[in-house]
């Protein structure tokens, strides 16, 4: 922004969106796989049935649970985030155009 100017550059503005529409995709299909292995592995309690491995147990199935649930929903955040970035590109575009267009009626309809 310069002065009272904004310059939007909407192929980078689009190629940002893109990207982060891929980031979220990425950690989704990273969390499809690597948290998905990670749920598998402890579904067999590797740190053992005796006390110590009750106790912890008892204690690591809702953090494991939290973090895949906040590994999820971060995906899907960045991905939406890319989808509105983009929206906002066009939105912005629309907006400019519509104004270009009334000042230009308006120009024609001034003598």
């Amino acid at each position: 922004m310069t002065g009272d100017h904004v310059f939007l550059d909407a192929e980078t503005a689009w190629s940002g969106a893109r990207s982060l529409t891929a980031a979220g995709q990425d950690l989704a299909a990273r969390r499809d796989s690597a948290g998905a292995a990670i749920a598998a592995a402890s579904a067999a309690q590797p740190w053992g049935h005796d006390a110590a491995g009750q106790a912890f147990e008892s204690r690591y199935r809702a953090v494991e649970s939290q973090v895949l649930a906040a590994w999820e929903q971060l995906a899907g955040y960045i991905e939406r985030l890319g989808d509105a970035a983009a929206r906002a590109v066009d939105d912005n575009l629309d907006t400019d155009s519509a104004a270009a267009r009334r000042i230009e009626e308006a120009r024609r309809e001034r003598p």
